[in-house]
């Protein structure tokens, strides 16, 4: 149960814009790569998990997008208790371009196959993600074996 969980942040936070004046792209995409948890078991059905996830690719729907071909770490805590979920963590990608884009995450709840599930922010960046602006949702599944990860995502993300 534990593995099941990545973020990304975000999480996480694939989502990106055009290089043009305000342009806002409305699409998903997938992000892979590794997680690890640390796992503190407070009593039964009560844990806290440090979460470590290194993205190796993020593919957009568009192979234009800005943020197809990013990768890069991510990091955040999550509680569960009696079901319930909480916590949050931040990413810091890297574009195919070189530009840095970061992105905060907040899980919101598990899904029934495992996955955790939860939100996005984009909060800056350099070059074009430093007024960039948006966010999305997320499912991340890890692979208890592997530590592997897909994480599907959502966003609106609006380039000035």
């Amino acid at each position: 149960m534990t593995h099941h969980f990545l973020i990304a942040a975000l999480v996480c936070a694939f989502s990106a814009g055009s290089a043009a004046s305000a342009s806002t792209w409305d699409q998903g995409g997938t992000g892979t790569g590794t997680s690890t948890s640390s796992v503190t078991q407070i009593s039964d059905g009560h844990m806290v998990m440090q979460i470590s996830s290194s993205y190796e690719n993020v593919e957009m729907e568009d192979a234009d997008h800005p943020m197809n071909g990013a990768a890069g770490p991510c990091f955040g805590a999550v509680e569960i208790a009696a079901g319930a979920v909480d916590g949050g963590g931040i990413c810091a990608f890297t574009d195919s371009a070189g530009g840095k884009v970061v992105l905060h995450w907040s899980a919101e709840a598990m899904d029934p196959s495992g996955a955790l599930t939860g939100s996005w922010n984009l909060t800056g960046g350099t070059g074009q993600w430093a007024d960039a602006e948006g966010g999305g949702s997320f499912s991340s599944l890890t692979d208890p074996e592997t530590g592997t990860f897909v994480n599907t995502i959502t966003s609106s993300v609006t380039m000035p």
